[in-house]
């Protein structure tokens, strides 16, 4: 027999126990190729319930005896299992037989209905197959053995299912696991979730995004039209937020005051001289979460094309603003270029061009915004192949923070901020921060109590052990 006698079945299980006595060579023969099939079950010998009894004695005690369990803890398991209403309820089940149907059986001892013909007693102590069945007093202490090694919630079922069983073993590993403050501290980083584009613009400059970049010991602002991609990049003299907008100042007087800028939390643009701004002007300022640059990717994006120019251009020695006009005037995508899209004509260049080229012509809008969506789509396409969504938090949901070195600290939902995937939280300093759901990590730790100090005294893994058998029972 290939398959082990604790992984077959219990019609199976008979089989193998009553022939261990003979040495057997089984070969498997397709049923059409016998003449009478199942002849020997339609006209079985008569059994000898005795000798059967005593075979499977011989193996049940085989598997006690080669146990790697020491008999001081062997002696303890038998010790509690007498102690135990259930577990002796379940003993005299095993002994008298259990009841015909589900219904009949009793309450105490209905949760191994489904393991009842795998459960035996040997020398006081319960097996279900070959695994130990531990009585509800020792359930703390093994949970903690379990967990010594500080292993993941399948590592640890596989650890305790090989060697252990008693009802709701796994949903109980699986709450201790969850509720470890040394794992959920030093837990990896959430997987990426699929892409939220931002939807394209109904004209030129209606949309655009901001941020701030040093290069070569000077600091730039740039600014890119989320339509037609065209980006105006300047020198700042500080990163002050009178000069950052001044900058941009200069750029509504030459393309129009945009009806949204989005940018990044930086002190520039989260102060309240920036508000007033923005309330002056009459546009929405949108910022995204702090820490999390992807929600302003065109901007991010637009800063290495940047500074990829000026790189170039101080090696060659040439006008990097010479790099720039040709960006300007190449496609992108496949479609016009940022300048087409923008002014609805060429600029032109050092390459020579015919002056018809150079001639205004307006681009239809419709084409170019169903070519920008199937970019999009296929663009998502293949983010979202490796991303998968995280539920939504709750308001007042106990929840870690991840640092930008990795670790996650303890925290507590506000509520949602004022991005998708965005919230409110409350850490255990009393700072109020604004987090992305990427950098959140729902737990299953209690609400943590702050003591006059405003500092928190974790709880022992044995205390937590027995908080969450007291929950489960």
């Amino acid at each position: 027999m290939r398959k082990p006698l604790v992984a077959a079945p219990p019609r199976l299980q008979r089989m193998i126990l009553q022939l261990q006595r003979y040495d057997t060579d089984i070969q498997h023969k397709p049923g059409k190729h016998i003449p009478v099939a199942d002849t020997l079950s339609r006209k079985p010998i008569e059994c000898d319930s005795q000798t059967l009894c005593e075979g499977m004695d011989f193996q049940i005690h085989s598997v006690i005896s080669n146990a790697p369990v020491s008999d001081r803890k062997m002696a303890e398991i038998r010790a509690a299992t007498a102690q135990d209403e259930q577990l002796s309820r379940l003993k005299q089940m095993i002994q008298s037989g259990w009841p015909d149907s589900h219904k009949r059986c009793p309450t105490t001892v209905a949760e191994y209905w489904n393991h009842r013909h795998e459960i035996s007693e040997v020398d006081g102590i319960l097996l279900k197959g070959e695994k130990i069945i531990i009585p509800h007093s020792l359930r703390t202490d093994m949970l903690s053995r379990i967990h010594t090694g500080h292993l993941g919630i399948e590592k640890s079922k596989q650890r305790a299912r090989d060697v252990l069983f008693w009802p709701g073993m796994g949903k109980q590993i699986e709450t201790l696991v969850g509720s470890c403050s040394i794992c959920l501290e030093r837990r990896h980083s959430h997987q990426r979730e699929p892409m939220i584009s931002h939807p394209i613009p109904e004209r030129p400059w209606q949309v655009i995004a901001t941020d701030l970049f040093t290069w070569n010991s000077r600091d730039y602002i740039v600014a890119v039209d989320y339509y037609s991609r065209y980006f105006e990049v300047e020198k700042i003299v500080s990163l002050s937020s009178a000069a950052v907008i001044t900058k941009l100042k200069a750029m509504f007087a030459r393309f129009g005051v945009p009806q949204t800028v989005i940018s990044d939390n930086g002190p520039c643009y989260s102060s309240q001289e920036f508000k007033n701004f923005a309330h002056s002007w009459d546009f929405e300022h949108i910022t995204s979460s702090p820490l999390y640059p992807q929600s302003n990717g065109l901007a991010e994006k637009t800063v290495q094309t940047a500074k990829a120019f000026m790189d170039k251009a101080h090696a060659q020695r040439v006008d990097p603003y010479l790099s720039l006009l040709e960006y300007r005037n190449t496609p992108v995508d496949g479609l016009k270029s940022p300048a087409q899209l923008l002014m609805s004509r060429r600029l032109r260049s050092v390459l020579p061009a015919m002056e018809k080229q150079l001639q205004p012509v307006l681009s239809p809008h419709c084409t170019f915004q169903s070519r920008r969506q199937l970019c999009q789509s296929r663009q998502k396409q293949y983010y979202d192949r490796g991303a998968r969504a995280l539920p939504a938090l709750s308001q007042g949901s106990t929840n870690r923070f991840q640092l930008p070195s990795g670790t996650w600290k303890p925290a507590t939902v506000i509520g949602p901020g004022p991005t998708q995937r965005s919230y409110n939280i409350d850490t255990d300093e009393g700072q109020m921060l604004r987090r992305n759901r990427r950098h959140l990590l729902q737990t299953q730790e209690p609400n943590p109590e702050k003591n006059a100090s405003d500092t928190i005294k974790p709880a022992s893994t044995e205390q937590s052990v027995c908080n969450i058998l007291t929950q489960t029972h």
